[in-house]
């Protein structure tokens, strides 16, 4: 059999103009444009046990079980990559079409099918490309720490109460009265780099921050802040260098400092900040170590949740929102949802408060790396306290990965409150998320305990 091996390969999927975009509540969801290209990116590794598995990053705000079990699906059909040792993540940019209105926005898909399943199945083809060019590898990991990007989006005002940070745009925002943040950001910038001829020719790349630099203000398809990460390690690396972006546990933290009036929005900013994360992620490449890369394993398994129940009151309050808003239908909001979006989602979650969910947790081992997907948008504590836990030499937590299911509040922050511990924004009971932590600890201890 052949020594360790690895492909990878970037597919262009920038659908046409008009499909709606994902991500905000908006007046008009159809894309006008396209500012920057979306891809897909995929990796594959093979042992010489011929072992095999992969890693797909889309450029898209989420992906649900569905869409993920299309693309999966597509990769069975025409490659001999398992496709249950597939990891499928979304960036999360803002900026991309729906595969799915798992959020229940008010925007009809049916017209969009036929152009959604082929942007699906060209995703897929990464991986399919990817395994075509799978050649002798070493790899190789890096790490360095950029402190200035991601910030905590939830704050703790001297009153006790929490405001998100996007509040600090706005104009009346007094920064005097928010005490500290509600937990950190994860600074960590971890490169998994692959190399052929003695020269790094791709790397994965780990940080958690949410691609919403972009939000409901833009109409033009574009990759948010990874799109210029990407753009910069190709100038930097080599127009042929090829990077992988895996967000982290970014559910709770954005690109907003509330101390610094003068930041912003728009495509300047995501140029800023992709390029500041590109020079950290060449710092870690430059800084890399070898790693032993000699066993390809995969693991999955199907957590149970329960949801949140609605009561009957709340139920009464919620239609009475929805009978107003009929009357006089609510505007597109940049950050956050209208009131009327809760309402309806707090229905819809009353009639399936009696069915807990199954959800999957995936593990991949590439040698001593792991490779840790969590579904839903996941805070940062959750990532931090799996790289800390693991046995692995080193672990890359993402986020966003095989299925949507919403925000995934730490227990703690229930009680502290926030946009994203709002219910309608969460969808499971408290400790849902350590559920998830848990499990993807016990693939770990599994997978690398020989």
């Amino acid at each position: 059999m052949p020594p360790f091996q690895t492909g990878f390969a970037a597919v262009d999927i920038t659908p046409p103009p008009g499909l709606p975009l994902m991500g905000n509540a908006r007046s008009d969801y159809a894309a006008r444009g396209v500012h920057d290209p979306l891809h897909a990116k995929a990796m594959v590794f093979a042992d010489a046990a011929g072992n095999k598995a992969a890693v797909l990053s889309v450029d898209l705000c989420m992906v649900d079980r569905e869409n993920v079990a299309l693309i999966r699906e597509t990769i069975r059909a025409e490659c001999d990559v398992p496709p249950e040792s597939v990891l499928v993540h979304a960036t999360h940019t803002h900026s991309g079409p729906f595969p799915t209105n798992f959020l229940d926005f008010d925007v009809d898909l049916a017209p969009f099918r036929d152009q959604i399943e082929v942007f699906l199945r060209n995703a897929a083809s990464a991986v399919v490309e990817a395994n075509r060019h799978l050649a002798e590898a070493r790899l190789s990991v890096g790490a360095t720490t950029e402190d200035r990007l991601a910030f905590p989006r939830r704050l703790r005002r001297k009153d006790g109460s929490t405001q998100m940070n996007w509040e600090a745009l706005a104009p009346g925002f007094r920064p005097e009265e928010i005490e500290a943040p509600w937990g950190r950001s994860d600074p960590e910038v971890s490169c998994l780099v692959v190399e052929q001829g003695g020269r790094p020719v791709s790397a994965v790349v780990n940080f958690g921050l949410h691609p919403a630099i972009l939000a409901g203000d833009n109409w033009l398809y574009s990759a948010d802040y990874p799109g210029y990460l990407a753009e910069s390690l190709r100038r930097t690396r080599g127009e042929g260098f090829v990077s992988l972006f895996l967000n982290g546990c970014c559910g709770d933290v954005n690109h907003i400092d509330y101390r610094d009036p003068l930041q912003g929005r728009g495509f300047q900013m995501t140029q800023r900040v992709g390029y500041m994360l590109g020079a950290a992620a060449c710092e870690a490449i430059r800084g890399r170590h070898a790693v032993e890369a000699n066993r390809v394993a995969a693991s999955s398994e199907q957590v149970t949740l329960g949801r949140i129940r609605i009561d009957d009151e709340e139920r009464r309050r919620c239609a009475r929102i929805v009978e107003e808003a009929a009357k006089e239908p609510a505007e597109g909001l940049v950050d956050g949802l209208p009131d009327v979006y809760f309402a309806e989602t707090r229905l819809r979650m009353a009639a399936q408060q009696d069915q807990p969910d199954k959800v999957e947790v995936q593990v991949l081992r590439i040698g001593e790396v792991a490779l840790v997907g969590l579904p839903g948008e996941n805070f940062s504590a959750s990532g931090l306290a799996l790289k800390q836990r693991s046995p692995a030499r080193h672990t890359f937590v993402t986020g966003l990965a095989n299925d949507a299911i919403g925000y995934m509040p730490t227990r703690e922050a229930f009680d502290q409150g926030g946009y994203e511990a709002t219910v309608g924004s969460t969808f499971y009971e408290p400790g849902a998320a350590e559920r998830l932590v848990d499990a993807a600890f016990e693939q770990l201890a599994r997978l690398f305990a020989v």
